[in-house]
């Protein structure tokens, strides 16, 4: 599987407090871990099935954060040929603020060398043996995400290559004010066969609002109408309750959420990219959508179970055996 788009490191800081102007909190424990979409996904990937062949592509800074990525890279049998480093721009990293007592994060981001990302930073997918190929966050990558005369972008051009050699295309958006969203990913939703995205995210493409009482009947609805935009393949729309899937044959599936005891949730950062490597992983060993859809359920209840993105992972089968044991939200289909 190749990941291009996004390489944060995240910087998890536990503090005592939310200070006031001028004031001091101390900070009592510092973590770092994988972040952004594509270290998250081949982190994940690597916990749920080892065998799962995994390649970087992206942009870093030569600093001690990309330093770190690579070092993750090598640890996890990351192949990182396709992950460049460069002088003139900081690898991006998040600070990631937990107050101990209420549990409220605050994320302070550097855009750094992801928002310098272009084209030409990024091998063909073709050139690499991957079967799936995988972006993101679209919408969120400046170099790649602009919209040229002819009404297209270096996201699309790079997910029409990837089809053009067999691959299976997936991308993924995120949850960033962004006022051009539609006019970015709509180039590319001819070239994907599987576009993830939460409630808030949808709401963006139809140019309108998640409504407040959003159920499984709107999730369904919205990604039939996100399928109308031109989706090629699936929409899988995740939400706090669950996920839905608008597939290419007409079919909506439904899955409920696992119902994860609260005292377990350690954090949410990463479960939806959590869900994506589910599915992913499902769909690269062809299971069934329902299976799919299963899988990406259970690999996000296992990612709450940790503060950082991906060291909730286990492997697939015991991400399952977590879900069984827990048990589902029911969704009708």
């Amino acid at each position: 599987m190749l990941a291009a788009g996004h390489w944060i490191v995240d910087h998890v800081k536990r503090i005592d407090r939310w200070p006031e102007p001028s004031t001091l909190a101390r900070i009592e424990q510092h973590q770092m871990a994988n972040g952004g979409f594509a270290f998250n996904l081949l982190s994940d990937l690597a916990a749920l099935d080892p065998s799962c062949p995994r390649f970087a592509a992206g942009l870093i800074g030569d600093d001690a954060n990309g330093r770190f990525i690579r070092g993750r890279c090598r640890e996890l049998k990351i192949d990182d040929i396709g992950l460049r480093a460069t002088a003139k721009f900081p690898t991006s990293f998040t600070d990631v603020m937990t107050e101990k007592n209420s549990g409220r994060r605050t994320f302070f981001y550097c855009s750094g060398a992801n928002e310098q990302l272009s084209e030409q930073d990024l091998p063909s997918p073709a050139s690499l043996s991957a079967k799936v190929f995988c972006l993101g966050y679209l919408g969120f990558l400046p170099g790649l995400d602009a919209v040229g005369a002819d009404g297209t972008n270096a996201s699309a051009r790079l997910l029409k290559q990837a089809r053009a050699a067999g691959m299976t295309t997936a991308a993924d958006l995120v949850s960033a004010p962004n006022l051009q969203l539609r006019a970015q990913v709509v180039p590319c939703l001819p070239h994907l066969d599987i576009l993830f995205l939460n409630e808030w995210e949808a709401a963006q493409l139809l140019n309108g609002d998640a409504p407040q009482d959003f159920d499984a009947a709107w999730a369904k609805d919205m990604a039939q109408a996100i399928r109308g935009l031109g989706v090629r393949g699936t929409v899988v729309l995740h939400f706090r309750e669950g996920v839905v899937a608008a597939t290419d044959d007409g079919e909506c599936l439904a899955q409920g959420s696992v119902n994860l005891p609260g005292h377990e949730i350690q954090g949410t950062v990463g479960a939806g990219d959590a869900l994506a490597a589910g599915v992913l992983l499902a769909r690269y060993h062809d299971m069934p959508w329902p299976e799919a859809l299963e899988l990406g359920v259970c690999a996000a209840a296992a990612c709450l179970k940790s503060p950082t993105a991906s060291e909730g992972l286990m492997p697939w089968k015991q991400c399952l055996a977590l879900g069984k044991k827990s048990g589902f939200n029911i969704i009708e289909n």
